[in-house]
């Protein structure tokens, strides 16, 4: 303990005597300090301010791996969101934005945010059939979709008021605030009304439509097409557009 307390006052006693030494030691702490400091903090920013920027790819409308592609051999590297979103512009599974945009300026190995497209959002047009005015416009709204237009057409079997059909028809595809048109029944008196279009419909929404319609479906026939899926109605009969009275038979030809 005696030879280290010595120790400690002969440093202490150059110090006090030879001020000069604390300055040189503290001089070259500082300047280790500082090669530190500018080998971490300074040589990496006067490096990136020599570095050329580059021209940001459009890569918006692209498909995820063309986007990467052409991201990639610009200098860039990508980062796709990990939630999809919808668009009205862009189709699914494509990038719908990009951050930053196409045209800046850039440091090269910069990151290129990307979100790819879930593509227009859909709504089925529920079924109103046998609802009163009110019910209607409440499930509509509900939907996400807009009430449109009010029609009445006689109908055999439903009461004055209650809805007849829509248009889009029930479990038609729409998007958000699309419109929907309701008919409701002005009761049975003069019950004539006009045959819906059912051609290009599958057989289950067609039938619907001519029950709402207040017809009857008649024959059935099955006929072989190579041009439609099966199930899909190829001929009706009446017409669409005939005005006949409710309760009517139509017959339908489906492809097999």
């Amino acid at each position: 303990m005696a030879e280290q307390s010595g120790k400690e006052n002969f440093i202490h006693r150059i110090l006090r005597t030879k001020p000069w030494i604390y300055a040189l030691l503290l001089l070259v702490i500082l300047l280790i300090l500082c090669a530190i400091l500018f080998d971490k903090v300074a040589m990496p920013i006067v490096a990136r301010a020599h570095v050329e920027e580059k021209t940001v790819p459009a890569l918006e409308g692209l498909d995820s791996a063309s986007a990467l592609q052409k991201a990639t051999e610009a200098g860039f590297n990508v980062l796709f969101a990990e939630e999809r979103e919808y668009s009205n512009a862009y189709d699914i599974d494509l990038v719908m934005r990009q951050n930053p945009k196409a045209n800046q300026k850039s440091k090269p190995g910069r990151t290129i945010h990307l979100t790819i497209s879930e593509g227009l959002h859909q709504y089925t047009v529920p079924d109103l059939f046998d609802k009163n005015g009110f019910e209607a416009i409440a499930a509509i709204e509900k939907a996400g979709l807009t009430v449109g237009l009010t029609f009445t057409m006689p109908h055999p079997n439903l009461s004055k008021g209650k809805v007849v059909r829509t248009n889009p028809s029930e479990g038609s595809l729409v998007h958000k605030g699309d419109t929907v048109d309701v008919f409701l029944s002005s009761g049975a008196k003069g019950a004539k009304t006009e045959i819906p279009e059912v051609t290009g419909l599958r057989l289950a929404i067609a039938l619907s439509n001519l029950r709402k319609a207040g017809f009857i479906i008649g024959k059935t026939e099955r006929r072989k097409s190579t041009g439609e899926q099966s199930g899909v109605i190829l001929e009706q009969d009446p017409v669409a557009g005939t005005v006949i009275s409710a309760g009517s038979r139509v017959n339908l030809v489906v492809s097999e």
